[in-house]
């Protein structure tokens, strides 16, 4: 074993210190405080096997689909137990955020900029950790332009560069933007497109809430909700080129509105 690592290992049991590791897989081991087999995520220090029991997880729900979702994540723990025999330590999530949260929260205000975590992708939101809290980023605040599904973008394990637009600790409110160092398509938009103009594009999305089709254009990566008039009799399907005609555009509710000409 390596020298370095047992000594952080023992002085993160014996003085609380937080150690940091990706989870790499998913165990279901025998967890002797609870007398029963108990599904871990495994974080490999060096060569020594972590064990983070779900119970330790500082998760919503005990669930190893959840546990999935955080594969390749780097999370932070504190070591509970020690079996050197078997090259073994059992750990805590929970520990460490409720640490980490005590030490560096206090410390956040409005309009910082900070690097966070992310622990898992949903499709249309991530889960990141910022300083032992884990808070959701909804799509419209992680880029200008519509989001298909952010799994497709973000993965567990990365850094993000965030600002604070939100902070209340007491009420636990976090609230979280990503776009604001990205470039905005919309300030230039009239230069690619312009009501009455006709442009191609693709079909990528069926919003649920609005009645149309969201298309991607081919000479910007702005996209468009486009109207299918009645006289159509075949509705165009996902990935379909299509011609479409803009009858609004709107750049600062970055919102663009067009009709379907043709399918091509």
């Amino acid at each position: 074993m390596n020298e370095l690592a047992i000594k952080e290992i023992l002085r993160s049991k014996e003085e609380k210190r937080i150690l940091t590791g990706k989870i790499l897989g998913i165990e279901d081991e025998y967890y002797k405080l609870k007398g029963e087999n108990i599904s871990c995520a495994i974080v490999w220090y060096d060569d020594i096997k972590i064990l983070i029991p779900n119970t330790h997880l500082g998760i919503s729900k005990i669930k190893k689909s959840i546990i999935r979702g955080m594969l390749g994540a780097e999370i932070d723990f504190i070591v509970k137990e020690i079996d050197f025999n078997s090259n073994l330590a059992i750990a805590s999530r929970i520990d460490a955020m409720n640490l980490r949260s005590e030490l560096e929260l206090p410390k956040l205000k409005i309009n910082d900029t900070v690097q966070v975590r992310i622990l898992a992708v949903g499709i249309k939101h991530i889960l990141v950790d910022l300083y032992g809290k884990e808070v959701i980023i909804r799509a419209d605040s992680l880029q200008h332009t519509f989001i298909v599904n952010c799994k497709e973008i973000y993965n567990p394990g990365e850094y993000l560069k965030v600002k604070i637009r939100n902070i209340d600790t007491k009420n636990n409110i976090f609230e979280l933007d990503a776009k604001c160092f990205l470039e905005n398509p919309y300030k230039n938009i009239r230069k690619y497109i312009t009501e009455g103009g006709e442009y191609t594009g693709k079909v990528i999305a069926f919003p649920k809430k609005n009645s149309g089709i969201i298309v991607q254009l081919d000479v910007t990566n702005i996209t468009c909700l486009i109207r299918v008039p009645a006289k159509f009799n075949n509705y165009p399907h996902y990935m379909d080129n299509i011609l479409i005609k803009v009858s609004e555009v709107n750049e600062n509710k970055k919102l663009i509105y067009g009709y379907l000409i043709r399918i091509i």
